[in-house]
């Protein structure tokens, strides 16, 4: 899919746009996946660990393939929620609630399926890196797509 909607060029000075390009490309493809399954695995069988190496392995791979799922998913999901008509707010703060809705289903769903025993310990350091991570790829879309930007430019295709 190229991206050609949200990539515009950036003005000599225009730190924010530069700022904004590099939060979509980090979080918008496998790198961003990758690190989230990497981080939030990791933590899985640490909040787990209590309860037995079997079940914290079990846990943080269902923890680590749900973050890497998710955030590609995830941000597919922000910029079709976002891609809607109305003000560039409340297409951002629709965009980002949404998503977090539709994670947080989907990711307590699978710890209830698997057995997570420590479904609130797994999730809590999650919460505020999701929620940020939501709003900063809003924000991001919310910037580059300011009516005072530059035209935007074809660029790569998104991975």
């Amino acid at each position: 899919m190229t991206d050609t909607h949200l990539h515009h060029s950036t003005p000599a000075g225009r730190a924010d746009f530069w700022f904004a390009r590099w939060a979509l490309r980090l979080m918008d493809g496998l790198t961003g996946a990758t690190l989230g399954a990497l981080f939030y695995g990791g933590w899985g069988v640490f909040a787990n660990s209590a309860h037995g190496a079997a079940i914290a392995v079990r846990a943080g791979c269902a923890q680590g393939a749900m973050s890497f799922v998710v955030t590609l998913t995830g941000v597919t999901l922000m910029r079709r929620l976002y891609g809607r008509s109305g003000h560039p707010l409340a297409r951002g703060a629709r965009a980002a609630l949404g998503a977090l809705a539709v994670i947080y289903s989907l990711i307590v769903g699978v710890h209830l399926l698997v057995g997570t025993p420590e479904i609130l310990l797994t999730l809590a350091p999650g919460l505020p890196i999701t929620i940020g991570f939501c709003l900063i790829f809003t924000a991001s879309l919310i910037r580059l797509d300011d009516p005072a930007a530059p035209p935007a430019v074809a660029t790569r295709p998104v991975l």
